[in-house]
């Protein structure tokens, strides 16, 4: 009985410190990120590195790949690059644009372990499943400062808590819905896929609209005309230099990368055996001087027709790499560097290099497993509570990871949905709080009424 009494006052107190609390997770989460730095330095990254460095020194969004110069890109979304050339400008000196890059990632995570908590409040008016998800989600925290991973989960979370518009900021409801929407521009601008949690999530608020439906509804649709001036200006940038009205190029590049004879289901298996390396523009000069010659969107379209074409042939082959990818995403694959691994000029440093780098990925991957495995009952109590949240949960775990199953697994595609697989495991963490035991009479009446 006095565990428990203790275990109620342990809950009800971080319910009611929620600034110290919040605070706690933010240092919580900027020392492990620190702690992980010191035992593993980050990978400076690839592709959006370059795409900075030709910012500075071309004055255009040009060449991403390792191999040869191509001319002008829309492989990858421009913003992160966009970013990392500032740094480039103001800080100069490699070091120092790395170490500001890892910063800003880490302080990236700390934020999301922040808001997790907040974003639990939305969704089911208590704080606690939040709690539990940020210390799930400092866990398996993700230091990419090659990738806009850990800026795009941030903005996520902040986008939904803006544009559901909390009652403290009803005095300021358009100013919040501006910002959403260029959270939701930037946000498209970081990762174009978002935008498959980002609109569910604004139909939902319209479906669940306290007091006025019409009022959400033009909400909603200030927020999606920002979003459209994102994605309009950049589309156009890509028509006048690419000549389509297209938002990326890549993805014929990456399915005729992942679906061919010599495929397997993980980027990183693939990597180290080379198939990857064989396929891909930024590492096969092949490949790269036919997207010189045909221009980044026939060369897409090209490898996009060629990949269908595989598929119709091997379909057992692509049947079952899907089958594969689909159990990856949700339950990340535990990697192993092959008995004869020698390097091969993959980004990884050599075979001692990728053995730590595969270990500390191997961690992350346990834990985001087990985070996965709670959240199933959480959904499944959801629904059986009919929590109204649930359809917003299942619209987004349904529509954002369908591309990711028919190409080659990472970790780094299930971090713009795991914050909600981690707030699901908090939903079920919240069950093993002890139930309130009713109070007496006498104490109701010493005390007045009961909160």
């Amino acid at each position: 009985m006095l565990n428990l009494t203790r275990t109620r006052a342990f809950l009800k107190l971080l319910r009611t410190h929620r600034s110290d609390v919040h605070l706690l997770l933010f240092l919580a989460a900027g020392l492990v990120g620190v702690v992980i730095q010191w035992i593993h330095p980050a990978d400076a990254g690839d592709e959006m590195m370059r795409l900075a460095q030709n910012i500075v020194s071309t004055g255009s969004y040009r060449d991403p790949f390792r191999v040869m110069a191509t001319g002008p890109t829309a492989m990858n979304p421009p913003l992160y690059p966009l970013m990392v050339a500032f740094l480039i400008r103001i800080l100069r000196l490699p070091s120092l644009v790395y170490l500001a890059a890892v910063l800003g990632s880490m302080i990236a995570n700390a934020v999301t372990a922040v808001l997790l908590p907040r974003i639990a409040n939305v969704f089911f008016a208590d704080e606690l499943p939040g709690i539990a998800a940020s210390i799930l989600w400092i866990g398996m925290m993700p230091c990419l400062p090659g990738w806009d991973t850990s800026y795009t989960v941030a903005g996520i979370l902040l986008f939904c808590l803006l544009i559901a518009v909390p009652s403290e900021s009803k005095g300021r409801e358009l100013q919040a819905t501006l910002l959403a929407g260029v959270i939701a521009g930037l946000l498209f601008l970081l990762n174009p896929s978002v935008l498959l949690v980002v609109i569910p999530w604004m139909a939902y608020t319209v479906w669940r609209a306290e007091g006025s439906r019409s009022k959400a509804v033009r909400n909603a649709l200030i927020a999606c005309s920002v979003l459209a001036v994102a994605i309009f200006g950049w589309c156009t940038r890509n028509y006048l230099v690419l000549g389509a009205f297209v938002t990326r190029t890549n993805l014929g590049a990456t399915m005729y990368a992942s679906n061919n004879d010599c495929a397997t289901p993980s980027l990183i298996s693939e990597e180290f055996d080379g198939c990857y390396q064989a396929h891909h523009p930024n590492t096969n000069p092949a490949e790269a001087q036919a997207v010189l010659s045909l221009g980044e969107v026939r060369y897409d379209r090209l490898k996009t027709q060629e990949t269908k074409q595989w598929i119709a042939s091997h379909e057992g082959q692509f049947l079952q790499l899907t089958a594969e990818r689909f159990i990856a995403f949700w339950f990340p694959v535990v990697e192993k560097i092959p008995p004869d691994f020698v390097s091969r000029s993959v980004g990884r440093g050599g075979s001692q290099a990728a053995q730590s780098w595969i270990a500390e990925q191997n961690v992350t991957a346990y834990v985001m497993r087990f985070a996965t495995v709670l959240s199933i009952p959480g959904l499944i109590v959801m629904m059986r509570r009919r929590e109204p949240v649930i359809w917003f949960i299942i619209a987004a775990l349904a529509l954002y990871p369908l591309l990711y199953y028919v190409v080659v697994s990472d970790m780094r595609y299930r971090y713009p949905v795991l914050w909600i697989s981690l707030l699901a495991a908090g939903y079920l963490i919240r069950l093993l709080e002890p139930p309130r035991l009713p109070r007496s009479p006498i104490s109701i009446g010493e005390h007045g009424n009961s909160h």
